[in-house]
């Protein structure tokens, strides 16, 4: 006998094995225990969740001879033809492949005969918002004089496509999307049918990959067997060609910290391994998906997403180091990309373009990215103002430098006056901000290591991008960053992209000031023991 494929063997019979939709199942059973049977139904839902076979399963319990408790009793001469799929009183239509008026004109001449065997004539139209408007008129004059021996079914997956006017005329049932946890149930009794072995991780993540979708799932499953009689985590990973869980760890914790070298060499790690670029775009950003429900709904986060305690945790830990606005930025990135995969002449290059402007946000020139800098400065800020609130630092407002005799002629900056050299230089940034949000960011990533009558000398932090050295030093930004000077000064200024020194360095060991000094600069804190 040809082989028959897992999702066809383990296609239900009767309403008793329907896996995920309860509510539909509980109406129609009523339906058929009190007769109460409509001329037509319009099954909505995705791919997969058991429109076509509710509607046969549905045939066979109006036509049954014996029904018990609403489902079909398989044995009488109806329900063994049915399910032999030798009567003609149940006729299944694709509206992909006949979708002119001419084929449901066809269709429907067969409506006035009666049924062979049972009391109703069912008629399935598959996808029937495939249908052109003249085939939907032709439907909807049977729909509204329907013989009384004739049944229709009618399933789609856009149901927002179908005509008011048809809608109006069946009785509508939602078809959603089967939980994972109940997908890999009836995936442990197809292994079992099929005497293989499977891990608990490889069938958990199949039906994941399903998205909803028993038949998906059963697909995968199949194919997976076709490569051994042992189904684990291992082998799903390379059937679907997808990424293992601590991968997207690592990638996701490169984008948070900012490490471009480290970006790129996942990315050639996952090319060497024959991975697709839009594969994994979609894995990363649902991965990132995944990060923002973990910061924003810790509580609920293992029950949202079926995971352990443990697998939760790891998610919402790896969340913290993350901001919401960042999050969202990433995920919009790499939805992009998923889309412009197709048409990308070179799919490694669009990929690691996308993963580029996810890691290197500080080299955004756009109000999103100024934004967020901003929003996690003030964070840091009122985690500082609690810590002090509560004793355990002191703050005290460092002494203004004062301001050495005027410089030597050959330096040529004009006299700056009395204005406090700190004021200049934060209304400066005030211009910048607005002027140049570039400029202001790569700032933002440094620190004011001196000012001295009209000389602004400028370090980057420690661990600031090496870039942002380079871009400052550009003749048009360094021109624009002194004409912000003088405009704050009122008078000529110089500003001068020094090195980090060790002096800048914090002189104490003690970790809890690091934050202090990187938000206020060390020159500018004072700590008192109290």
């Amino acid at each position: 006998m040809a082989y028959q494929a897992l999702y066809r063997q383990w296609r239900p019979m009767n309403f008793s094995e329907m896996v995920g939709q309860e509510l539909v199942v509980t109406a129609l059973r009523n339906q058929v225990q009190s007769g109460r049977i409509a001329h037509a139904y319009l099954f909505c839902g995705s791919r997969g969740t058991g429109k076509t076979s509710t509607a046969k399963i549905l045939a066979r319990a109006v036509n049954c001879e014996n029904p018990q408790d609403g489902d079909a009793c398989g044995e009488c001469e109806s329900c063994r033809r049915l399910q032999s799929d030798s009567s003609f009183d149940l006729l299944e239509y694709d509206a992909a492949s006949n979708s002119k008026v001419d084929d449901m004109r066809e269709i429907l001449e067969t409506v006035q005969y009666p049924p062979q065997f049972g009391r109703y004539k069912v008629y399935i139209i598959d996808e029937v918002h495939m249908l052109s408007a003249n085939a939907f008129n032709a439907l909807l004059k049977t729909l509204e004089e329907p013989p009384g021996h004739m049944l229709f079914v009618l399933a789609t997956t856009e149901p927002h496509k179908v005509p008011a006017t048809i809608l109006s005329r069946c009785q509508r049932y939602d078809f959603g999307r089967i939980p994972a946890e109940k997908i890999a149930g009836r995936l442990r009794e197809a292994v079992a049918g099929a005497g293989v072995e499977a891990t608990d991780g490889a069938l958990q993540r199949i039906a994941r990959a399903a998205e909803g979708g028993m038949r998906d799932a059963l697909s995968i499953l199949d194919m997976c067997i076709g490569y051994g009689q042992t189904v684990d985590e291992e082998l799903v990973r390379r059937v679907l060609g997808a990424s293992d869980r601590s991968f997207l760890f690592r990638f996701a914790e490169a984008l948070a910290n900012e490490d471009p070298a480290t970006v790129l060499a996942l990315i050639d790690e996952l090319m060497r391994e024959g991975r697709e670029p839009a594969v994994f775009a979609r894995e990363i950003a649902g991965h990132l998906r995944n990060l923002l429900i973990a910061k924003n709904c810790p509580d609920e986060f293992p029950r949202l997403m079926e995971l352990t305690a443990e697998d939760a945790a790891e998610y919402i830990g790896q969340a913290e180091a993350l901001s919401g606005t960042r999050l969202m930025s990433m995920i919009d990135l790499f939805m992009a990309v998923d889309s412009q995969l197709r048409f990308a002449a070179s799919p490694r290059i669009a990929l690691e373009s996308a993963a580029l402007h996810a890691c290197l946000r500080t080299g955004e020139e756009d109000t999103a990215a100024l934004v967020e800098r901003v929003a996690e400065l003030e964070k840091k800020l009122a985690v500082l103002q609690e810590r002090i609130a509560s004793g355990t630092v002191t703050v005290q407002k460092a002494e203004p430098r004062q301001a050495p005799a005027a410089p030597r002629e050959d330096n040529k900056p004009k006299p700056v006056g009395d204005k406090d050299m700190l004021k200049i230089w934060k209304d400066a940034m005030g211009i910048l901000a607005k002027s140049s949000p570039g400029a202001f960011g790569f700032l933002s990533a440094g620190r004011l290591a001196d000012a001295q009558n009209g000389r602004f000398t400028w370090e980057p932090k420690e661990n600031a991008n090496p870039f942002s050295a380079e871009y400052l030093r550009r003749p048009e930004q360094h021109a624009m960053i002194e004409k912000a000077l003088a405009e704050a000064a009122g008078a000529e200024c110089v500003f001068v992209i020094g090195e980090r020194s060790a002096a800048a360095q914090p002189t104490r060991p003690d970790d809890g000031l690091k934050e202090i000094y990187e938000t206020f600069g060390a020159g500018n804190v004072i700590v008192q023991e109290n």
